[in-house]
């Protein structure tokens, strides 16, 4: 699902997943940059404590913020820019290459 710039703390509800009424759970977030406080990592936590966050998260400029939420919430994230072209992502080794 890619998305302009986000808060976690206002734009995502742990409770249900949602960002804007479009659930994130099970999905690949990707946005150009997240915005927001300290509380932004807690509320991804809190998502993913409920089975809600996303898959992973690619982003294109990487703060301090957003690496916190990553850790805390165990969801993996990627630096770069997402193309109209397909890649595939290893989760598990972090290895990428294009769609077959």
């Amino acid at each position: 699902m890619r998305l302009g710039p986000i808060s976690f703390l206002g734009d995502l509800n742990p409770e249900s997943g949602e960002i804007s009424g479009v659930k994130i759970s099970g999905k690949i977030l990707a946005v150009p940059y997240v915005r927001g406080s300290t509380v932004g990592p807690y509320v991804l936590w809190h998502a993913a404590a409920r089975g809600n966050a996303p898959l992973a998260i690619v982003a294109k400029s990487v703060d301090l913020m957003l690496i916190t939420a990553s850790v805390l919430a165990n969801v993996p994230l990627f630096q770069g820019e997402l193309s109209e072209e397909c890649i595939e992502i290893d989760l598990s080794t972090g290895r990428y290459e294009r769609c077959r």
